[in-house]
């Protein structure tokens, strides 16, 4: 009798005939895409396909076609390189040769726009937190429970 798999487990195996390996490459580059490109690129774009040359072969390369807010393509297009190595690294061999910016402006739309950042603490919330813990002995737990602190602090509005 097997033991109960997770469904990321199983979903590889299933798809790989219907997708075939680009399109498992392709799901794997839509899973990472904010650590690939990065918060503010991914804000911005979004991958619609990989298209490949007729002929596939073992060095074949594929143009990633990208969604792009239309005010933001000039300012892509000069870092269209650097996400092709980024992209590239990300695969582990040389897999994207172009990147085709679509200005999509339906899609770009639906995009949630990036979460503002926590403000900084002021001296005297520091100070708080530095008495909340400091009566705790063990060094790693005094260091999460300030860190857990500053995180709920710096999410509260003034």
């Amino acid at each position: 009798m097997s033991k109960p798999r997770s469904l990321s487990d199983l979903l590889p195996g299933l798809t790989k005939d219907i997708l075939g390996k680009q399109g498992q490459l392709f799901g794997k580059m839509l899973a990472e895409w904010t650590h690939i490109a990065g918060a503010d690129i991914a804000a911005k774009t979004t991958p619609l396909d990989l298209k490949y040359a007729k002929k596939l072969d073992k060095k074949s390369q594929a143009t990633l076609h990208l969604a792009v807010q239309s005010a933001y393509a000039l300012e892509l297009s000069y870092q269209k390189s650097l996400l092709i190595e980024r992209l590239n690294m990300f695969f582990g061999y040389p897999a994207i040769k172009d990147i085709k910016m679509v200005q999509h402006d339906n899609i770009m739309g639906n995009k949630k726009p990036l979460a503002k950042p926590p403000r900084l603490l002021t001296m005297q919330e520091e100070q708080i937190l530095d008495k909340m813990v400091g009566g705790i002995q063990e060094n790693d737990l005094q260091m999460a429970l300030k860190n857990l602190g500053k995180a709920i602090t710096s999410r509260q509005t003034k």
